[in-house]
């Protein structure tokens, strides 16, 4: 955390989450996330073991790494019903407010809480990206009426109580598995496609319905109380 009150505010807010979470309620959170081209970044990949160093060859031991690799970002929302589909953004610039709202919001969110939620029993938990509290992309889940946690209730800096980080880090081992290293981003993007869909169904759902538990542990015990 940056600072004590901060802290103390997420806390705080992990309480008001809790209440508004009915034991029976699921909860829709969504986050984006970088990957690179050789995934060099991902930590079992950041190593290489060998029997005897002297022959190992040198483009192992001294694999070089790109100043400024390509990559791509990726958004996708999850719940206990599984993954949404996912959104690719090329672009070397940020997600804004619009295209987070027809890319994310509009042609996947919707889509997924239709198919998945549409009994309506259901809490929606963005990510804290300032596009994802847009006035246009509020007026759009107010008009279609999805209940979502306001950006004064959203607790920051919570990885820990958002098992969207944990998919994100099980999605990595899958596309990086054995040194695996993309061509191109196009390389990239359909490789992330198939590992997603290759995630486990069980897994995601045990880990959601986990949230409740953890966000009153949060308030209760500490933020730190459930890493």
């Amino acid at each position: 955390m940056n600072s004590e009150e901060q802290e103390k505010q997420a806390k705080k807010n992990c309480g008001k989450l809790y209440r508004k979470v009915l034991t029976d309620c699921e909860i829709i959170m969504d986050d984006e996330k970088y990957f690179t081209l050789s995934g060099n970044n991902v930590s079992c990949n950041r190593y290489f073991y060998s029997t005897n160093p002297a022959t190992t060859p040198p483009n192992i031991k001294f694999r070089k790494k790109a100043k400024f690799e390509p990559k791509v970002m990726i958004w996708m929302a999850i719940s206990t019903k599984g993954i949404s589909d996912v959104y690719v953004h090329k672009s070397k610039l940020g997600v804004d407010q619009k295209t987070y709202l027809q890319e994310c919001i509009n042609k996947r969110l919707i889509p997924f809480i239709d198919k998945y939620h549409y009994d309506g029993n259901y809490l929606f938990w963005p990510d804290l990206a300032s596009s994802h509290y847009s006035k246009v992309v509020q007026e759009r889940l107010n008009q279609k009426n999805i209940p979502f946690i306001s950006r004064n209730d959203n607790p920051p800096n919570v990885p820990q109580g958002r098992p969207i980080e944990r998919v994100w880090s099980i999605l990595e081992q899958k596309i990086y598995a054995n040194n695996w290293e993309a061509k191109n981003a196009d390389h990239l993007i359909r490789r992330i496609k198939q590992k997603a869909k290759e995630l486990d169904q069980p897994t995601l759902q045990a880990m959601m319905e986990g949230v409740r538990k953890k966000l009153w542990s949060m308030r209760r015990d500490g933020l730190y109380s459930v890493c």
